[in-house]
């Protein structure tokens, strides 16, 4: 019985840890599609009109310099 119980604690915490890592990346990707949803929506509020340089615009700010830019989408300035 004991050691049913240490077997079902193992799959337990690897059920977990596997989750965990599987989860944080979806989180990731939705987290970058919110930040171009929100620059697209920003201009086109701003100024009442869609074009197609400005969502050009976006998609170059937010996923082509995604590792360069933090959670706000500001620029790293690396020394």
């Amino acid at each position: 019985m004991n050691r049913i119980l240490k077997d079902g604690m193992v799959i337990a915490i690897g059920l977990l840890v596997v989750t965990s890592i599987v989860q944080s990346l979806f989180v990731s990707n939705a987290y970058a599609l919110t930040r171009y949803f929100n620059c697209v929506t920003r201009i086109a509020n701003g100024n009442d009109t869609m074009s197609l340089e400005n969502v050009k615009g976006c998609y170059y700010k937010v996923f082509q310099g995604a590792r360069d830019a933090d959670a706000d989408g500001h620029k790293i300035k690396i020394k």
